[in-house]
């Protein structure tokens, strides 16, 4: 059996060639899309023989891998990043894709069940497969002389949410608590940049935190509402964080 796979991705001048991109084709052939259908539900199999949750294939993160897979086969290499071509984290964010985590496996094999099987025996490309952290997918093959040359690529997405709809699921958690939430947004903004002077009655607790889930407290909020130091909040959503090309909620509460 014989497979190709490069070191591994984790988010973690092209060569003169014989071989036509297919550039004015921006989408895969019928025994590629059933290659790639081989692939995910390879990948599945394997997360949920783990207990993690299954990958959702993703538009915009085929799109990104396709357009690799080309770029792969048109030079003859394998690799994360070819001669003229931005890295993951780029070719991801031009797709528009709003993640904070990345992470790509690419291979070259006759099948894609050999595909599968030489990144499951592969420490780095087998973690990168199984990585609870993400949640959706992207898989591209491209056949080119009688190998498929595929692309898996990873992502953990964050969703597009406005700042009263990232307020509105902040909110919502604390009243699960019992805590009062006031309507005051604009007080919470204002703490987005430090502590703002004359504001009175100040606040017993400012938690200023990152995050790209909104469905769980900071262990510090929840610890202090347990022990009913709380009763009252005011949230507010900040300018989102764009960190190395991740994207992250910013939230500010006030509790009193």
């Amino acid at each position: 059996m014989r497979c190709r796979i490069p070191v591994v991705f984790l988010a973690t001048i092209v060569l003169a060639m014989t071989v036509v991109v297919r550039a004015q084709n921006t989408s895969m052939n019928d025994e590629e899309r059933s290659a790639a259908a081989d692939l995910l539900q390879a990948t599945n199999q394997d997360r949920s023989s783990q207990g993690l949750e299954a990958l959702h294939p993703n538009q915009e993160l085929t799109k990104a891998a396709w357009e690799h897979a080309q770029r792969m086969v048109a030079s003859g290499t394998l690799s994360h990043q070819l001669a003229g071509e931005p890295d993951i984290i780029v070719r991801v964010r031009q797709v528009g894709l709003h993640a904070s985590t990345v992470a790509e496996n690419v291979a070259e094999a006759p099948t894609a069940g050999q595909i599968n099987d030489e990144w499951m025996h592969s420490p780095p490309h087998r973690a990168n497969l199984l990585d609870p952290r993400v949640n959706t997918v992207g898989i591209a093959i491209v056949q080119h002389r009688g190998e498929l040359y595929a692309v898996e690529d990873f992502a953990r997405v964050v969703p597009s949410m406005s700042r009263p709809q990232q307020e509105e699921q902040v909110a919502s958690q604390l009243a699960r608590h019992g805590i009062h939430v006031r309507q005051s947004t604009a007080l919470a903004e204002s703490y987005c940049g430090g502590t703002p002077r004359g504001t009175k009655p100040l606040p017993a607790l400012v938690v200023r935190y990152s995050t790209v889930d909104l469905s769980q407290l900071p262990t510090k909020v929840a610890q202090g509402i347990g022990n009913g130091a709380y009763h009252s909040a005011v949230v507010g959503a900040c300018a989102p964080a764009n960190q190395n090309g991740f994207t992250a909620y910013q939230i500010v509460i006030l509790l009193y």
